[in-house]
Formats: structure tokens, sequence, C-alpha cells
């Protein structure tokens, strides 16, 4: 598994269209601790962003020696458990792929929530088959994809070989589900790529999300805190469906850390929970 960073870290948790360095900034740090990857996120990279500057982007990764492991292009998307269209994007989809492709990167996170985003999931697929390119949903809060059950039927609906799934564990632990080796194993081969952050589901937390089955209340840890994510659990359950992608800090902003410092324990956290897997 390789560890990438995602433009999460220079987002605070409530905001997700504004974030404290631009992607130069956010590269040099990510290479800077040793990440292999960033994660590009629509604070950094638009379906509109001119190409030009695409370019430029791609530039900046090869000269810190990383890759883009993936593309989220519109902010409805990382706003998917709102009241947003998180499905839009996959009805006007070829300006995301060609600057996914002109960034080097051959994965978009997508959103599909209502029964016409199954329709256009499969058309967005293929039309990413012909550049290479392969589309994710995350496993997330007020979506279809809440459960491990859901995230396989959905899969099967959808029916396309380019079409997958981002795991990420705090999402399934906000909705009561198991993210362990049994859960995992029923994702397999869907599995494209993998979020983690990490928080404690609590009635005293400070912070509330919805799910499709009431309000959930939580603090915000950081990565490798044990009080929070079963992390080494996980990470287990990935070994034995023998994933083999990224494994991309979703970790958001603390207040009161320094972005650097806040990098360095994530790194620290994952790489030694990797490597003892």
């Amino acid at each position: 598994m390789k560890l990438s960073l995602s433009g999460r870290i220079v987002e605070a948790e409530d905001v997700k269209d504004r974030a404290s360095l631009d992607f130069s900034g956010l590269a040099q740090l990510a290479a800077g601790v040793g990440f292999q990857a960033v994660c590009v996120r629509p604070t950094h990279l638009a379906s509109t962003t001119p190409l030009e500057r695409v370019h430029e982007m791609r530039a900046v990764l090869e000269r810190h020696g990383l890759a883009a492991s993936m593309v989220t292009a519109d902010a409805r998307v990382p706003r998917e458990g709102s009241g947003l269209d998180a499905g839009a994007p996959l009805r006007n989809l070829g300006p995301i792929l060609e600057r996914a492709h002109a960034l080097g990167a051959d994965l978009i996170r997508v959103g599909v929530k209502t029964e016409d985003d199954i329709a256009g999931a499969r058309r967005a697929a293929d039309e990413a088959r012909e550049y290479g390119i392969r589309l994710a949903q995350q496993t997330h809060t007020r979506t279809p994809f809440e459960t491990a059950a859901g995230c396989r039927e959905m899969i099967d609906r959808i029916d396309r070989a380019n079409f997958g799934l981002i795991v990420e564990p705090a999402n399934f632990a906000l909705c009561g589900e198991d993210y362990g080796p049994a859960a995992l194993a029923r994702l397999g081969p869907s599995v494209f790529n993998v979020y983690v952050q990490n928080l404690r589901v609590t009635a005293s937390g400070d912070s509330a999300v919805e799910t499709n089955h009431g309000t959930i209340r939580y603090e915000r840890l950081v990565i490798g805190d044990s009080a929070g994510i079963d992390m080494p659990r996980f990470i287990e359950g990935l070994s034995a469906i023998d994933y083999q992608g990224y494994v991309t800090s979703h970790q958001p902003a603390i207040a009161g850390m320094s972005e650097h410092a806040l990098c360095e324990q994530v790194y620290s956290a994952l790489a030694r929970i990797i490597t003892s897997a």
C-alpha cells in the first residue's frame, strides 16, 4: 500500500471551499514528510480550471516526485451528505476527465445519490473508459453507500468495471457499520481507493452529521489516536483483500496545529500501521 495526502489537510473541519495553502505548498508539504501522492480537491482544481494551469500543477507534482492519486473537481461531490446535487458532475464529466487526464490522474471521485444517478454513473464510466480513467464513490453518510451491503448493491447495479469505491472507515463508524476484515471482504476488488480520517462517535461530541438513520455526534481526532477508528484492524482488512492501492489521509486541519506538524504526525501513524500490517 502507498500513502497519499488529501488537500483536506489544509481545509478546516467544516470548510471545503477554502485552503490555507496553494497547490505548490500542499505538494511541498506532502513530499517533505514522505507521502507518495496527493489527492487533489476542488479547492485546488475545478472543472473550469484552465488547462494551462493544470499542466503547471502536473509539473509541480513531477518536481516533487509525486503522483495524483485521485481528483475531485466539483465542490458538490465532497459535500454529498448535504442537499447539493452531488450527481450533477456525472451529467457533464467531459471537462473533469480532460483535466484529470492532463494532471496524470487515473481516478476521479464522483457522487451517486439518486436513482437517476445510477444511469448517469453508467454513462460517465463508459465515457471515462475512453480516457483510461476509473470513477469511484466514497462510502459516505446520507448516500446509498452508507453500509457495506448498500455499497455492494450499488456497485452491482451500476455494473461497470471502472466504477468502484473509496472506502472510508469513519463514515462506516458513523453509521454503526463494521469496517474490519468481514466488511471489506464483501467489497473486495471494487475498492479502488482508501480514505482515512479519525473520529470518535460520542453523544457529547462537538460535531454532528446527518445519516440515513438520524443525527450522529462525534469528536474529531488526529489519525493515529487509538481512541477513535481502529486503524490497524481496518488495514488488516485491506491486507486480507490484497489491496495494493493508495491509503489517503483525509485528515482535516486541526485548530492550533500547523499544517507541517499535523502532516508529520499523520504520516508517521499511517506508515507505522501499514508497515506492521
